[in-house]
């Protein structure tokens, strides 16, 4: 039978050269990245959702008759790509003024903040 050493983290750290504990940062800093947690969770729930309006509201794609004539063919294909942008539309908009305009600079800020403050921390 085998015996298994158990050994701490505190042992396998100090055995690497690392004497110094880990700290996990500020207080500002743990509410940064959660914060920036939640913005980015937002983003990626409000991406998802238009992605799925898309998908449900999308027009259906036209089923083209054998023997049809180049005219007609080519009338339901535009009216297709017409439709299909009336209908993107509003999601680009929405994403453009939601993600964009609003949550990316609001993430972009607080993980600048993050590790803006952790290089200054490690600079005194």
């Amino acid at each position: 039978m085998s015996t298994e050493e158990k050994v701490s983290a505190s042992e396998i750290l100090r055995s690497e050269g690392a004497e110094t504990p880990i700290t996990g940062g500020t207080f500002l800093q743990r509410t940064g990245l959660i914060l920036a947690g939640c913005v980015g969770a937002t983003g990626a729930i409000v991406t998802f959702a238009l992605v799925a309006k898309w998908v449900f509201c999308a027009p259906v794609v036209p089923v083209i008759q054998p023997g049809a004539d180049q005219a007609t063919i080519k009338a339901l294909l535009d009216n297709y790509r017409t439709l299909q942008q009336i209908a993107l539309e509003p999601l680009t908009g929405m994403f453009d003024s939601i993600v964009v305009k609003v949550l990316l600079p609001v993430f972009t800020s607080i993980l600048g903040y993050i590790f803006g403050s952790r290089l200054n921390k490690t600079e005194t």
